[in-house]
């Protein structure tokens, strides 16, 4: 899971299908690996994502860190503000979200960042 705190108002994220696309990239995985949800207090972007079975949890870890590891290459990345630095972790989610469709759903392993309120 991705969690971005950034500028704006839940409205200007009516459309996420962009947002999902550039995190998908910058993981290094297909789109349909990536989920996205918007909450208030700031505008709390979570980008779930669940590691396909081609590659492994550290390499898309790896892959976010290299595109998304500060609040500056976050920013540029996404074409959004982002208030604060991302820290990344990988969790092992004994529960995964049911695999996409198109997916072969074989991983059961899902990467956390966290950015704190800016």
């Amino acid at each position: 899971m991705l969690t971005l705190t950034v500028s704006g108002d839940v409205s200007d994220y009516a459309d996420t299908s962009n947002l999902q696309r550039v995190i998908a990239e910058a993981a290094g995985v297909d789109v349909w690996f990536v989920s996205i949800s918007v909450a208030a207090a700031s505008v709390i972007v979570t980008a779930t994502i669940v590691v396909p079975a081609s590659t492994t949890a550290l390499a898309v870890q790896a892959a976010l860190s290299s595109n998304l590891g500060t609040a500056v290459a976050a920013s540029a990345q996404l074409g959004l503000t982002v208030e604060s630095t991302p820290t990344i972790n990988v969790v092992d989610d004994a529960s995964p979200p049911p695999a996409p469709e198109g997916s072969d759903g074989s991983s059961t392993v899902t990467i956390a960042a966290a950015a704190g309120g800016g």
